[in-house]
């Protein structure tokens, strides 16, 4: 079922005792860290955007990161709220070099790695043809 995270959890100021003033980083960083560590099916191609956003890189700076070229990351970004059929090796190696990115513990990132024979799993099943990505609070968090 979705992950629901209520206002009270969530990094938000208020300013001028209205509009909350959201900190995107502080919020997102959980998410990415639930996705590439936790997420059991292949990574959406909004989720991949998601990700290249926070770390505010550009289409070839991303693709360079993971030595791949930018058109890839265009054609993953394309399938949306789609699996983004990256490769199961490079998916594996993408989540790891995130949660680097992201210090987080070694542990998180033993993780994703165990996610591997998952992905695979799931591709071999069939399972894109029933893709639904991860959703927090009936809003996708691949968007």
């Amino acid at each position: 079922g979705p992950i629901l995270i209520s206002g009270s959890q969530a990094p938000i100021r208020r300013v001028q005792s209205i509009v909350p003033d959201v900190d995107f980083h502080q919020f997102a960083k959980p998410l990415i860290e639930y996705i590439c560590a936790h997420q059991e099916i292949p990574l959406s191609g909004n989720q991949v955007k998601f990700i290249r956003h926070y770390f505010g890189m550009s289409l070839r700076e991303f693709a360079n990161f993971f030595n791949v070229k930018h058109q890839s990351v265009m054609r993953w970004e394309g399938k949306k709220q789609s699996a983004a059929r990256i490769d199961v090796n490079t998916e594996i190696v993408m989540r790891i070099k995130i949660l680097k990115n992201l210090k987080v513990k070694q542990s998180i990132i033993s993780l994703a790695v165990d996610r591997v024979d998952h992905i695979k799993e799931f591709e071999s099943s069939g399972g894109y043809r029933n893709f639904t990505p991860l959703r927090v609070s009936g809003i996708a968090v691949s968007a």
